[in-house]
């Protein structure tokens, strides 16, 4: 049985419609991603803005010291402050990628 040129065609065509799929569901699959990506960074700027309450448990928060300041000195509150910033800074955002388990593997050139 030798291949005809009508199928050849029907088969082009058929893989033309699969490769279309293929591309659309990976533009999405990025589009998704790129959405994810900017909640991150949208909540991350929303946190970045807020008051940040002081800790109730710090016991030097209602002393005063010698030099007649109230609680711990702002050097060290500034230290604390460029610890905390340094740490969120170490940790990277988190992305989150989704994929389709099934994409790519099975090919259905039938009509």
């Amino acid at each position: 049985m030798a291949i005809q040129p009508i199928d050849l065609s029907t088969m082009y065509s058929q893989m033309d419609n699969v490769a279309k799929f293929s591309a659309s569901q990976n533009q999405l699959a990025q589009v998704v991603n790129q959405v994810g990506a900017d909640r991150v960074a949208q909540d991350t700027s929303e946190k970045a803005k807020t008051v940040q309450e002081v800790a109730k448990e710090d016991s030097e928060a209602g002393t005063i010291n010698k030099d007649a300041r109230n609680g711990s000195s702002s050097e060290q509150r500034q230290a604390k402050a460029k610890n905390k910033d340094s740490q969120e800074e170490d940790e990277p955002p988190k992305q989150y990628e989704f994929t389709d388990p099934r994409l790519g593997r099975h090919i259905d050139i039938t009509g």
